[in-house]
């Protein structure tokens, strides 16, 4: 507990800093993947880290343990539960979030939308936990407004994570990452993080020159069924091209 708040402040700048210029792995697994076992998600994450990642986002208490036991690269935690009358999942509550943090997170990645939470918290209320114990907070947010309105709930750090999966944002074009959304918020005062379909190594250069301060990148590197998928269908669309010749 720190009782003084530039003490924490301190702190959760410090390992923010750490993800400055950085790729960051999301190692997760659907529930129906043969991937979806902590030592699995593990290997991914320490795979990753040979190939150059520098942090790792990871879902659930059981798999940020097995990549913390792997790794000391830094953990964006967050912890999907899905409740029954809240559209609100990563990392909802208190709770939750204290699982991962207890886990091994290093950050704490949550939905930083002003969407209704369990149990009348408030967004405000879970970010002042964290920093209580000198944990940052990583906002996931699909609006401008949801940006400001998690900045100025205490967020150290916003991405763009659910621009197009929110009810709201559902019409944004989804051939890329969400570069309108960057380009309306790079100029917050903490960094921003350019996270959701960032496919190529060009869609990482422009996240950076756009003003991302990290990118994250999950079913390009982490998910083989989705990267199968396109090279499959890459393939059909060659051999269909060659029967119209």
């Amino acid at each position: 507990m720190y009782n003084n708040p530039d003490e924490s402040q301190r702190l959760r700048n410090a390992i923010v800093e750490t993800l400055k210029g950085a790729v960051i792995a999301s190692c997760q697994a659907g529930p129906e993947s043969p991937l979806n076992q902590p030592s699995i998600i593990a290997a991914l994450a320490r795979s990753a880290e040979l190939g150059g990642a520098r942090a790792f986002r990871v879902d659930g208490p059981a798999n940020v343990a097995a990549v913390r036991a792997l790794s000391a690269l830094p953990i964006l935690g967050i912890n999907k539960v899905d409740r029954e009358g809240y559209d609100v999942r990563i990392t909802s509550t208190t709770a939750d979030a204290m699982e991962v943090v207890e886990a091994g997170a290093t950050v704490v990645a949550l939905d930083g939308t002003d969407r209704q939470r369990p149990h009348g918290e408030t967004l405000a209320q879970i970010i002042s936990a964290l920093h209580a114990i000198g944990v940052p907070v990583m906002a996931d947010i699909s609006t401008p407004a949801e940006a400001r309105f998690a900045v100025d709930a205490g967020a150290d750090i916003v991405a763009t994570t659910l621009s197009g999966y929110t009810d709201y944002t559902s019409d944004v074009d989804k051939h890329g990452p969400a570069f309108p959304l960057l380009d309306a918020i790079h100029d917050l005062p903490v960094p921003v993080i350019v996270e959701g379909r960032i496919w190529t190594t060009e869609h990482v250069a422009d996240c950076f020159l756009g003003g991302a301060f990290a990118v994250i990148i999950g079913s390009a590197i982490t998910v083989p069924e989705l990267i199968t998928r396109r090279f499959v269908a890459a393939a059909r669309e060659a051999q269909h091209t060659l029967v119209q010749a």
